[in-house]
């Protein structure tokens, strides 16, 4: 995966509104307007009320409709679109992660490792409790773990808890003081095994060497302080922001109810566990969240059907607020595929562990029942999936709820999809299923070919990321970041898209290019239906709510190479700026 973070300074300012700011009513014309809507795609003029679009078409018509004395807007020739849709982003995760210190990518040796963490010591952020975190590492690290080691389990760190979270959110590193604080060093450190899958990594003689991920990771952060509501309020105010500054104005946040530095890969939460819906909720009920959030209740793969009814009384708690709306449930059905971890399941043997693809452990009979009592509520199931064999039992499952379920409206919906056999890609239009993709991954670089050679098998690379397959099967793909594991800036993923261009070029085959107008629905329309707000975003049509943002190119005339450079002007969420010249307001 390509991993890139956005670390922009969000200031949120309180000024003097300019004049159609201060009018609940305003007119949008000239400049391009693409709608996104079908049906009126290149519309002359906008008129907006009280936060929703009320006029749509030629100038003179909006203007009679809306009165000549109407505050008008200039749109200065720029390009006008609805507002961008992330159709999996981890907010709250990722606003906290800002919070945090970063651990640069390119430290080499122990004395740079300790020269920058000596330094780090000086910064309130690296603080959690009694822990010094480091967050957005590289996986690279985890090729040189000595290096960690000869660093944080030496003085001044022998009774200092470290922790170092990988950039992917599957893995990370602690020292031995954090291994103590956890119970970790009796409990799993006195067991030699000799091909782990207990989610730790262990020297030659069986210590563990602080390396975990998924299960083991799990326990580590199970050992790391709460964090507060409050402080998770102000990480999804930040995160949104963030996301504000490059035009999204609604996202889904796929795991809503746990929180950050909780664990999740082996979790069973229940109705008990709210993570992040309090917070949510409190922002959007004093009018301080800048964004549609449609929110996803993490429930676990070997969970028994009856946890279905802990998500409807969530939903039923936390149902108070127009823009934070609890509609489904994320199911993880693998992991990654990167080493160490390869917990993603493929449909071949990794190269590097013969007779091994990932779990196989499923009760396809019980998950099935779950899927189909979650289908069965209307309630969206949204499936992480990696690997090929992961997509498979996915589409199973939704099969078996579309054969048992009278209803087949409900659009379920995959995300990541690095590896997907064409058997497969068959499968998503018949059986109304959406596919959420990471765009910015699809490009030739360290991610997607040194990472996986002599680890996954040839011929599943020849399909890594198919989104012109899925495209042409008749599938709906939207746009997406997994911010914080990438950066969630749309133009970027877009560019991407387009050419499938990367670090080190371009990455085969060369049909999964989308086109143009594609790319654009991912963001708007495509993505409105993925998280069930079609009906109230995604397209500039009348009675959806004025979201727009204002971009200094056009997207439909600009060379792909432009994308990377187009900048946000202004973002509007239900007919007030939320961004502008490069701030939240």
């Amino acid at each position: 995966m390509k991993r890139l973070s956005l670390i922009a300074s969000c200031l949120f300012i309180v000024g003097s509104p300019n004049t159609w700011a201060q009018s609940s009513r305003a007119i949008l014309s000239g400049g391009t307007i693409y709608s996104a809507d079908l049906a009126h795609p290149y519309p002359e003029a906008v008129g907006i009320a009280d936060g929703r679009i009320v006029a749509v078409g030629t100038r003179n018509a909006v203007e009679q409709q809306m009165g000549k004395t109407t505050p008008r807007i200039d749109l200065a020739g720029k390009f006008l679109m609805p507002g961008l849709i992330d159709s999996h982003v981890h907010a709250a995760f990722a606003g906290f992660q800002e919070m945090t210190i970063h651990f640069p990518s390119d430290l080499t040796t122990a004395e740079q490792i300790r020269s920058f963490a000596s330094k780090a010591r000086q910064d309130d952020k690296l603080m959690q409790g009694n822990v010094q975190l480091f967050t957005s590492v590289s996986l690279e690290y985890w090729n040189h773990i000595e290096l960690l080691e000869q660093v944080f389990n030496t003085a001044p760190y022998r009774n200092i808890p470290v922790v170092l979270a990988g950039s992917d959110a599957h893995t990370g590193w602690a020292n031995q003081a954090m291994l103590k604080q956890a119970g970790l060093l009796a409990s799993v450190g006195a067991k030699k095994i000799t091909a782990p899958n207990d989610g730790f990594a262990r020297h030659k003689d069986g210590r563990l060497n602080g390396f975990a991920s998924e299960g083991g990771w799990d326990l580590i952060l199970k050992a790391m302080p709460k964090v507060s509501d409050a402080k998770i309020g102000e990480a999804i105010k930040l995160a949104a922001c963030q996301l504000n500054s490059v035009g999204i104005t609604a996202w889904m946040d796929p795991v809503s109810n746990i929180r950050p530095l909780s664990p999740a890969f082996s979790a069973e939460p229940n109705r008990k566990d709210t993570g992040l819906l309090p917070a949510y909720t409190e922002l959007a009920r004093k009018g301080e969240l800048n964004g549609h959030v449609s929110a996803l209740a993490l429930v676990s793969i070997h969970a028994k059907p009856a946890i279905i009814d802990d998500v409807m009384a969530l939903k039923q708690q936390f149902s108070g607020t127009s823009d934070v709306n609890l509609i489904g449930i994320k199911i993880l059905q693998d992991g990654v595929i990167e080493f160490p971890s390869q917990t993603a399941k493929l449909s071949q043997s990794y190269l590097n562990r013969p007779s091994y693809s990932g779990q196989q452990d499923l009760q396809a009979t019980r998950f099935n029942e779950l899927i189909r009592k979650a289908d069965a509520q209307y309630l969206i199931a949204h499936f992480h999936a990696i690997g090929d064999r992961a997509v498979g039992e996915a589409l199973d499952a939704i099969d078996y709820a579309r054969q048992h379920n009278p209803d087949h409206s409900t659009l379920h919906s995959i995300t990541h999809l690095q590896i997907i056999s064409p058997e497969s890609v068959a499968r998503f239009q018949p059986l109304n299923v959406a596919a959420s993709m990471q765009f910015l991954w699809s490009g030739k670089d360290f991610s997607s070919t040194s990472l996986l050679e002599n680890i996954v098998p040839a011929p599943l690379l020849t399909r890594l990321y198919p989104a012109g397959s899925l495209i042409r099967s008749g599938a709906i793909v939207a746009g997406a970041s997994d911010w914080p594991v990438s950066s969630p800036n749309p133009m970027l993923a877009m560019y991407t898209a387009l050419t499938r261009q990367g670090d080190l070029g371009e990455l085969a085959p060369a049909d999964e290019k989308i086109n143009r107008s594609d790319v654009l629905q991912a963001y708007t329309l495509n993505a409105a239906k993925l998280i069930a707000q079609d009906k109230n975003i995604g397209s500039i049509s009348v009675g959806k709510s004025a979201d727009f943002v204002l971009l200094d190119k056009n997207l439909e005339q600009i060379a792909p190479k432009a994308f990377p450079q187009t900048k946000v002007l202004w973002t509007m969420f239900k007919g007030r700026k939320v961004f502008e010249a490069e701030r939240c307001q």
